[in-house]
Order: C-alpha cells, then structure tokens, then sequence
C-alpha cells in the first residue's frame, strides 16, 4: 500500500520519475495512486477557483479627475528641455 497524500515541498517527486515508479506497482496500487491524484488534483482547482471568485472586479470611473492635462499638453517641448538646459 502507498501513500502520496501530504508531503511537504522539498519531498515532491518529478512527474517523470512518479510515472516511473508507478510502473513498479501492481494495479491496486496504481489505482490507488491515481486515484490519490486525481484527488489532489480537484482540491487544487477548487482552491484557485475560489482565489479567482473572492476577487472583485474594478469598478471603472474612480480616478476621475485625478489627472489634469494643461491645454498646452501636445505641444512640442523647448530645446531646453532636451538639451538639460535650464
């Protein structure tokens, strides 16, 4: 019998290496361990999908009038301003 269930970060095996070993296993145990990750698997989805749902969408129009553009804004800038001349 196996067990993938909790494992911390540095215990993770590579996806090529799990299927590997899994081919090592009798058919009870590749079930069980398919079936262990299927189950990971739909935690994980449920998790990110309640991330996305929790956020809020912006609500356009707050910042108006938060920038003011002069009338003169298009207008070419001074050899001044290029030069570094003050």
């Amino acid at each position: 019998m196996i067990a993938v269930v909790s494992c911390k970060v540095a215990n993770y095996m590579p996806l090529k290496e799990l299927l590997n070993e899994a081919k090592n296993l009798d058919i009870q145990e590749q079930i069980q361990l398919a079936t262990q990750l299927l189950q990971w698997v739909e935690i994980k989805i449920n998790q990110k999908s309640q991330d996305s749902s929790s956020k809020q969408l912006r609500q356009a129009g707050l910042g108006l009038g938060s920038c003011i553009f002069t009338a003169d804004f298009d207008d070419p800038l001074p050899d001044e301003f290029w030069l570094g001349e003050s």
